[in-house]
């Protein structure tokens, strides 16, 4: 299973560096100094499925079933936290477009985590 999860996420890789999907800029570079932005208590489910609407459903697919390039994440909730769902849009491996912060707000963030979480 971790075989393909690494041959999905290399894909996913070079798709990207060839479509030239991801806005990155010297400051994907995650900082290991900085302290983890704290979670917003408040999330919404239904504001976080637009969100991904707009930002991810072109890698991942319609709710998250599996698109073009990024892994499935339906189900996802049965192999990561909340707070590692977070953590990953946050601080993303390439090829996966960094969009916090900037493009995506730290409420941003939880709200789509809060969706992926009920995929």
């Amino acid at each position: 299973m971790r075989g393909r999860k690494v041959f999905g996420i290399m894909t996913l890789v070079a798709w990207l560096v060839g479509a030239g999907c991801a806005r990155h800029s010297s400051e994907s570079v995650r900082d290991v100094t900085s302290e983890a932005v704290p979670i917003p208590s408040s999330s919404s489910e239904s504001r976080g499925a637009g969100l991904f609407a707009k930002n991810c459903a072109a890698c991942h697919g319609e709710r998250g079933v599996s698109g073009p390039v990024g892994p499935p994440l339906a189900g996802e909730h049965r192999r990561r936290s909340l707070e590692g769902v977070v953590e990953i849009v946050e601080h993303p491996d390439p090829p996966m477009p960094k969009l916090f912060p900037g493009t995506l707000s730290a409420q941003d963030v939880a709200d789509i985590a809060a969706y992926v979480e009920s995929l």
